[in-house]
């Protein structure tokens, strides 16, 4: 009998083990998963907070570029590898046109040119790892295409009797001969659309006065999709996302040839977290053309 009882006892404190066992189990997993989570969450916070200081890292950069050569900076190549000599320069040919597809006034594959900024390649890359795409006005990579500081915000005389904004106003006859910055931006800058639709547009250089963007620098987001990476590999996106989030692409040949005139507009709003075409994690940095001027200190004066 004594055994008998002993074994009982035995038996039951061993079936009670594995249940607390099983139960601290599900307990860690749990605890774990609630982790995971969190560290998740706070990864995607450093990250998108990383992009957010170096949109405005490049903003800063090209400003002063600006303020130095008087003209906004073609992009550079996305398809080189970081290790590459020249990697990183702007691509401009003689007549200051972009070269970035090879032929004049091209801008496919066109990145951040973090070099000819100043800027370590890093800061030209968003917070996951992915070069930042850059698009420009191609008007306004001209020489001198960004001094508007002949031009004054009172003048009145337009067409043919206006003074180019880098040339002087006469003196003692303003407003006579000066130039109203709208006539020089008109028909200058970017198209941007929202994710509605493609009209109305929320940047239109064909307004009056332009509100056409100066250029467009795009962080494609967490899914990186139509973003160059580091070593000049174009990214699928990872999950891939649809038709709309495409028009950011670093690749797009629909920005080849960029005039004022284009069909196509590059998409701007606010993030859309669901998988398949509606996804859209785009981040866009567009400033208008006299926001980078006035930031260059080359803005329209009152003469």
């Amino acid at each position: 009998m004594r055994r008998s009882q002993g074994r009982r006892v035995h038996h039951a404190a061993a079936g009670f083990t594995l249940v607390e066992i099983a139960v601290v189990i599900v307990v860690l997993s749990l605890l774990l998963a609630m982790i995971a989570g969190l560290a998740t969450a706070m990864l995607g916070q450093q990250r998108r907070e990383a992009t957010r200081q170096r949109l405005s890292g490049v903003e800063t950069a090209i400003a002063l570029f600006v303020s130095q050569h008087r003209r906004l900076p073609c992009p550079a190549d996305g398809r080189v590898a970081g290790t590459t000599s020249g990697a990183g320069g702007e691509l401009r040919n003689g007549s200051g046109q972009c070269t970035v597809a090879g032929a004049a006034n091209t801008q496919t594959h066109g990145v951040v040119p973090w070099q000819s900024l100043g800027l370590a390649e890093q800061d030209a890359t968003d917070g996951w790892g992915n070069r930042l795409t850059y698009r420009v006005a191609p008007e306004l990579v001209l020489d001198n295409a960004m001094d508007f500081t002949a031009c004054d915000p009172g003048a009145t005389v337009t067409g043919a009797a206006k003074v180019a904004c880098g040339t002087p106003c006469p003196s003692g006859t303003w407003p006579a001969g000066c130039t109203n910055p709208r006539d020089v931006t008109k028909d200058k800058g970017l198209k941007v659309r929202n994710l509605a639709a493609a009209t109305p547009l929320v940047m239109n250089p064909a307004a009056d006065p332009s509100t056409g963007a100066a250029y467009v620098v795009i962080s494609h987001g967490e899914n990186g999709q139509g973003a160059y990476s580091n070593q000049g590999i174009l990214q699928a996106g990872n999950p891939p996302s649809g038709t709309i989030e495409s028009s950011n692409n670093a690749a797009d040949v629909a920005f080849t040839y960029l005039t004022s005139n284009a069909t196509t507009a590059f998409v701007d709003d606010f993030p859309v977290y669901v998988e398949g075409t509606g996804h859209f994690d785009d981040w866009l940095l567009r400033p208008s053309i006299l926001t980078v001027a006035t930031k260059a200190q080359l803005g329209p004066r009152a003469h």
